[in-house]
């Protein structure tokens, strides 16, 4: 997946070229995202959904770098990045019904939406 180079956290979360690549379609700085993990002055029940998106992206890291290390398969940064947002958007329907947002609304704009969530508590 990632080449020769060491398999620290560091590198496997992170700095992995296909991980990294899929960093970057969350348009976040993702050493702070990891390093604070909770959205300040925001309302609870966002931050639930975030930390949502959180564990969705990092168990999708660790399984398809499972899928590499122990099947050989190839990995794609893409994919990687529309299981997550197709993950998330199935919980987000499960457990936030009232929200008003689609599917391509949160793929196009997922910032935004996280304010349109209305509280399920």
């Amino acid at each position: 997946m990632c080449g020769e180079e060491e398999e620290t956290t560091r590198h496997l979360f992170f700095y992995c070229r296909v991980v990294w690549l899929v960093w970057t379609h969350c348009h976040v700085d993702f050493i702070s995202h990891f390093l604070h993990f909770k959205l300040c002055n925001v309302p609870a029940y966002v931050n639930v959904f975030w930390e949502r998106v959180w564990v969705t992206l990092i168990s999708e890291i660790w399984r398809h770098r499972n899928k590499h290390i122990f099947k050989g398969e190839v990995i794609d940064h893409s994919e990687i990045f529309s299981l997550i947002q197709l993950k998330v958007w199935s919980w987000k329907t499960s457990k936030f019904v009232s929200s008003c947002f689609s599917f391509s609304d949160w793929c196009l704009n997922p910032v935004t939406c996280l304010f349109l969530i209305k509280s399920f508590y």
